[in-house]
């Protein structure tokens, strides 16, 4: 496992506890904190906490977050189950942690969003999870299955 994927593991342990609203939510924070200070960005850890005052309703962050997952989901259903012979060799560490468990799954993911993608640290671990969340199933082909079908709803 990367050094990358070991930091990742913390901060999706956190989020693997919330539920898919709960993760919209956190993103739309991150991408609002990072709008106003890009710092925000740099690091697996999610020490923000909302605050209603500076931004705005919880609805509206949920559905902001929503409206970026969207924007991400396509590409990162291809990064992890497309085959693009370039990402093969970087996908293999994920295709590993589809045998431990759902959290080596989001950080391994996680860092593939921050190397290949160009998401920011603490938005990727966020996709990741909402990932896992919305398609996970055991073993990797599954998974792509499950999320393939699912996709075609955007279409």
């Amino acid at each position: 496992m990367s050094g990358l994927t070991n930091i990742a593991k913390s901060a999706v342990l956190s989020l693997l506890k919330l539920d898919e609203e709960q993760l919209y939510e956190q993103l739309g924070i991150l991408a609002w904190a990072i709008a106003e200070d890009p710092s925000n960005a740099g690091s697996f850890e999610l020490p923000l906490a909302y605050n209603e005052e500076m931004m705005g309703p919880r609805e509206d962050l949920r559905e902001f977050g929503q409206r970026l997952f969207r924007r991400w989901n396509v590409e990162t259903y291809k990064l992890i189950c497309g085959d693009d012979i370039r990402d093969m060799i970087d996908r293999r560490e994920l295709i590993v942690a589809f045998g431990e468990n759902d959290v080596a799954v989001a950080a391994a993911l996680s860092t593939l969003l921050v190397t290949h993608v160009g998401l920011a640290p603490s938005l990727a671990v966020v996709v990741a999870s909402l990932v896992i969340k919305r398609f996970s199933s055991p073993g990797h082909e599954q998974f792509c299955k499950v999320w393939k079908r699912k996709l075609r709803k955007y279409e």
